[in-house]
């Protein structure tokens, strides 16, 4: 009785300690789980993205902190205090270029991220906190390879179109013809300081940072009038103004001077200014990111120039 008795408490006190370690087993399981999957641990980008999902290892989760990896500065919300998300819910960072959202659906940290124009890398590392444990993603982004315009959107505001005479950037000259034949004589200079006008402005920061060389050219469509072609060029895509002579390299006015004969001469300009919405839709050419740009665009344009003798 007493050998049976000592076999049953044996196995009773190894069955004890067998349930122990599995139970040991199964909370180092636990606490060794990492948090998301090693990838992100250092991801490289050099695109921005629209709404892309991290899986969290937890049901129980939250963002504890964005920060700058190389000043280990604390990053800001829109509303100027640190970027947490400890429930469903989103946060968007100053500036806008980072968006983060928790949802009740599943265990999703979704992304937003806008493209870094800057050729200095963008990095970041949000700080995860679940189960009582931490991790960080970290992110280094640099800016796409190329970038170009899948489609423009043009809307000329309605009632902007305008149309005047001015004497605006004309000069007043003398001619002097003490020839006793009538002749030829140059007026180009009278409109020298006469220019072609184009201004481009965006409330978008990164709206001018995407093209490949400053000033490129881009096409905005022409001026009709009454089915006629009045103005149809490329202009620069550049922040502000933009300003070109009207009498290009060459061009060349002359008047006919009757013989001994004095006069003054001046000129005026027929304008045409125009507004136009734009949208351009853009896409990195080595992710195929697309994102949209939009601002305004102004346009001053010579028509066509008189010449006045007093």
């Amino acid at each position: 009785m007493i050998l049976n008795h000592s076999k049953l408490l044996i196995a009773s006190m190894a069955t004890f300690f067998i349930l122990s370690m599995i139970s040991c087993n199964k909370d180092d399981l636990n606490h060794n789980t990492a948090l998301f999957d090693t990838d992100y641990k250092d991801i490289q980008l050099n695109s921005g993205f629209a709404r892309n999902g991290i899986a969290i290892h937890s049901k129980e989760w939250s963002v504890a902190y964005v920060k700058d990896a190389v000043t280990g500065e604390l990053l800001s919300d829109k509303e100027g205090n640190p970027a947490v998300l400890a429930t469903v819910g989103e946060v968007e960072l100053w500036g806008s270029w980072l968006k983060l959202e928790k949802t009740d659906e599943n265990n999703l940290l979704t992304m937003s991220l806008t493209e870094n124009f800057n050729r200095i890398p963008r990095k970041f590392l949000i700080g995860i906190v679940a189960d009582g444990k931490q991790d960080e993603l970290s992110f280094t982004q640099n800016r796409g390879e190329t970038y170009e315009i899948v489609k423009k959107e043009i809307i000329e505001v309605p009632g902007s179109r305008k149309e005047y005479n001015s004497n605006e950037g004309c000069y007043t000259i003398t001619l002097n013809n003490n020839t006793s034949s009538a002749k030829n004589m140059e007026t180009t200079s009278i409109f020298k300081d006469v220019k072609y006008m184009s201004e481009f402005t965006s409330d978008d920061q990164d709206a001018f940072s995407w093209m490949n060389t400053p000033d490129s050219l881009i096409f905005m469509g022409e001026i009709l009038k009454d089915g006629v072609t009045y103005w149809s060029k490329q202009v620069p895509y550049k922040k502000g103004q933009y300003l070109e002579s009207y009498m290009n390299e060459g061009s060349k006015q002359e008047l006919l001077v009757e013989p001994y004969t004095t006069i003054n001469v001046s000129g005026e300009i027929s304008y045409l200014t125009r507004e136009c919405l734009y949208t351009f839709t853009i896409k990195n050419k080595s992710s195929g990111y697309i994102f949209d740009i939009s601002g305004v665009w102004k346009q001053k344009v010579p028509l066509s120039s008189i010449t006045k003798i007093f």
